[in-house]
């Protein structure tokens, strides 16, 4: 087994790239639908528009220079690659900090956040609040292997995995953040690693109050229950993906594997509905085009989607109130998944929580939001100092 980290190339090869581009010129897309907007899904017309502008105006030159002007790394640990992106700060007194993305997303949604974390001074920050930053991917995605095993998808594994990373880097006390899946392995980091871990910071998505709310006498507040009838009305509404993705997954990921439409479809309406981004904007339309070839030259969709048939495994998705667990801190934005949920269902699940509500961006705030972001990592790491 290699012991210590590699620098790892991240660029496809022309093949790959010439193959994409071939295969977007002569896509497929289905006749004229009475409905053209979000409300039934991505619109044909802009999938149409979007695979087109993929296929004649994103330079993949540029996204492989964009991918190896970043600090990439991997380790094999248990037999398995894990791929990470490593950036030390100049700071000499920064303290370590792995964050984790979720779905549909990968470690590019982070880089946003990398020098708000390493270079604090230039963004409204202090030099003594910085961080040596971990970006992982998370088991399935980008360059991450998968496993044979669905136990080992779950959130608390991935946990363990980030512990042992962190401490083969050198790392054996850091802190931690993340979002979506990102949230949940940051929350299970705090629980199962409170000796390592300085402070988890995670979003929302760490809540559970529907299968462990953490109430004694079965009772919920009135404001409670207001928000879990509203998170089951956007199950109804909303929820299907992840419905098909927990059951049969196999089937969206053969959907997806042979389809660059599919997968532009499949993801940007994820990033239309859960962000605030305008995906009609140029630098928004890049981002979405470099995680979509990012997926694709990867073949990392079918394997990304197992996490959800993973989700409920044993020790289960979320944990209960641990009142040894780390210190959490728990963020919400109105533009994320369910708004902001009641600050008292954070309160039950972990112990003596720091909350804050950020007043911009949404579930994907690295790239939405990234100072702001950023700020509230630096803030809630100084309040433990």
């Amino acid at each position: 087994m290699t012991q210590e980290p590699e620098s790892f190339d991240p660029a496809p090869g022309q093949t790959t790239t010439s193959a994409l581009g071939a295969r977007l010129l002569t896509a497929r897309f289905p006749a004229e639908q009475p409905v053209d907007d979000w409300s039934a899904g991505t619109p044909v017309s802009f999938a149409r528009d979007l695979v087109n502008e993929w296929a004649t105006a994103f330079d993949f030159d540029e996204y492989v220079a964009r991918l190896r002007a970043l600090p990439h790394f991997r380790l094999e640990i248990d037999g398995a690659w894990t791929h990470f992106l490593h950036v030390r700060s100049p700071h000499p007194h920064a303290r370590p900090i792995v964050i984790t993305h979720g779905w549909p997303s990968s470690f590019l949604e982070i880089v946003p956040l990398l020098e708000p974390l390493t270079r604090p001074e230039l963004h409204g920050g202090r030099a003594e609040d910085a961080f040596h930053v971990v970006v992982p991917s998370v088991p399935g995605f980008a360059y991450s292997d998968t496993f044979r095993k669905l136990e080992q998808l779950t959130a608390a594994s991935i946990a363990d995995r980030w512990q042992v990373l962190m401490s083969r880097l050198g790392y054996e006390s850091f802190f931690a953040s993340g979002g979506d899946i990102g949230a949940r392995v940051t929350a299970w980091l705090a629980v199962r690693h409170p000796d390592a871990v300085l402070g988890a910071h995670v979003s929302t998505n760490a809540l559970s109050p529907v299968r462990t709310p953490g109430v004694h006498d079965g009772t919920l507040t009135a404001e409670e229950n207001e928000w879990l009838a509203s998170m089951a009305t956007w199950a109804e509404q909303d929820g299907a993906y992840h419905h098909l993705q927990a059951t049969k997954p196999l089937t969206a990921a053969l959907a997806v594997a042979d389809s660059p439409v599919a997968l532009a479809a499949w993801v940007v309406e994820k990033w239309q509905a859960w962000s605030t981004l305008d995906l009609t904007a140029p630098a928004t339309r890049t981002t979405l085009l470099t995680l979509l070839t990012l997926y694709w030259t990867t073949g990392s969709f079918g394997s990304s989607v197992m996490h959800y048939h993973a989700h409920d495994l044993f020790p289960g998705s979320r944990p209960t109130k641990d009142p040894a667990a780390a210190p959490v801190a728990v963020y919400a934005s109105r533009s994320d998944i369910g708004g902001v949920p009641p600050r008292s269902l954070a309160e039950r699940q972990f112990h003596h929580p720091r909350w804050s509500v950020l007043p911009r961006g949404g579930h994907f705030m690295a790239t939405e939001e990234p100072d702001l972001l950023a700020q509230d990592i630096r803030e809630f790491a100084a309040g433990l100092r």
